[in-house]
């Protein structure tokens, strides 16, 4: 069965799309078929996998705007294949526009649902790169999802926002947008485990969640390759594949592989 995952917080800068695009790479490193979605319309994410979301086309804003308008939208013309052996469905600037377009639309929380069906079997792996915010685009992608990776930064300011991701996803379940939706768990990232305040802030979160959310047992630490990486338009895995990062993120695959 496909697993979709929502790589979801609604503060930025805590490592979505540094654990979307490495996580992808180190599941398709294990033979895994593996589709990356940029659902932000900054296009972090595009531009990571080296394309530019300026001038890449047809894109995820496309089939939006294709369910929107109530035309048949070909989900696969928007697909693309990348270096790392992963597909990416990727981002343009336009799709900020998909937010206030979703208001007067019918089911409009269950749109990016529709538009994945088609392809959900070609996969083992669909995740999604949330923008961060609380709004449509993210409860589409909470819609869709079977699961969410939640990325807290190593910081007290960072593990109480999970609070607020945490109240959504139990607003999707409740109302039955959902009700299935489960969490596969919460990532402690950009850590610097040399300092007191990592730790703390790591068995806060085990303290606050630990009893009913599983805590990764992997902590991706903060490194200069992983922005160094993002410039080259690579994963960590392809631009220094026996870094520190990059076996982070194989550890991230294997547990969820080994226990989904």
């Amino acid at each position: 069965m496909t697993q979709i995952i929502a790589i979801a917080m609604q503060k930025g800068g805590v490592g979505k799309t540094t654990t979307t695009i490495n996580l992808a790479a180190a599941l398709a490193e294990t033979g895994k078929r593996v589709l990356a979605v940029d659902l932000d319309p900054q296009g972090n994410l595009t531009q990571h996998c080296g394309f530019d979301p300026d001038h890449v086309s047809p894109t995820i804003y496309n089939t939006f705007q294709a369910e929107i308008d109530g035309y048949e939208n070909n989900i696969r013309n928007a697909i693309y294949e990348t270096a790392e052996r992963f597909h990416l469905l990727p981002a343009q600037p336009e799709l900020s526009m998909t937010e206030l377009a979703l208001i007067n639309t019918l089911s409009r929380e269950r749109v990016l649902l529709t538009i994945l069906e088609p392809i959900i079997g070609d996969y083992d792996y669909i995740l999604i790169d949330c923008n961060p915010s609380l709004g449509l685009l993210v409860v589409n992608a909470l819609t869709a999802a079977t699961h969410v990776i939640i990325p807290i930064q190593a910081e007290y300011l960072a593990a109480r926002g999970a609070l607020m991701i945490l109240s959504s996803i139990e607003t999707v379940r409740r109302k039955k947008l959902n009700p299935d939706l489960d969490i596969a768990g919460i990532l402690l990232t950009m850590a610097d485990t040399r300092t007191i305040l990592a730790q703390d802030v790591h068995d806060a979160i085990k303290e606050q969640y630990g009893s009913d959310i599983r805590i990764f047992d992997t902590i991706v630490k903060r490194s200069i390759r992983f922005a160094e990486s993002a410039a080259a338009g690579n994963s960590i895995l392809a631009y220094d594949g026996k870094s520190q990062g990059a076996e982070a993120y194989r550890q991230v695959a294997k547990e969820l592989l080994h226990n989904p």
